[in-house]
């Protein structure tokens, strides 16, 4: 499935606008799901990850309990998508300092690595509000998955302008 299919759409804006307010662009989060999995809700990582936004089981669970989900199905599209916002939110306020697109690159980064990685990189750079120099350091803390997280972040930022440049 590609940037340009409408499918899941409702389900990232009714979520985006639950969690983020209607400051945020739910577009970021569909270009996320893009990164994640091509928007497929069957997909399973080699480490476990689930469906769409590709989320952890622990994680999930975690999540889940704090949204009063009770039961649920992580290849269900709706709920994944509830999860994996739900959870960028929770990366999104570990990032008080950083601002603009800057605090996005750190959420996904974040989401994808896990903030404590991103902090120690962040430790080590010379400017740490911005994710350039700290992606530099990555390597550093996460060795050669840091390449990973660095791509995801990329990805996202080329799904979203794509996004955005087909339904502005």
């Amino acid at each position: 499935m590609g940037p340009l299919s409408s499918k899941y759409d409702s389900f990232f804006q009714r979520y985006s606008l639950e969690f983020f307010g209607q400051y945020v662009d739910w577009r970021w989060f569909k270009a996320q799901g893009l990164a994640e999995s091509n928007l497929n809700p069957l997909a399973v990582s080699p480490v476990g990850a689930k469906g769409i936004m590709q989320v952890m089981p622990a994680t999930a669970v975690e999540t889940a309990e704090r949204l009063n989900l009770g039961h649920f199905d992580l290849t269900d599209p709706e709920t994944n998508i509830r999860i994996g916002i739900s959870y960028d939110l929770q990366c999104f306020n570990f990032w008080k300092n950083e601002t603009g697109v800057e605090r996005f690159r750190f959420m996904f980064a974040s989401y994808n690595a896990g903030c404590g990685n991103i902090l120690k990189a962040q430790r080590l750079a010379a400017i740490t509000n911005q994710w350039g120099p700290v992606s530099g350091h990555l390597p550093e803390v996460t060795e050669d998955n840091a390449w990973q997280t660095i791509d995801y972040v990329k990805h996202i930022e080329a799904f979203y302008s794509q996004i955005k440049a087909a339904t502005s």
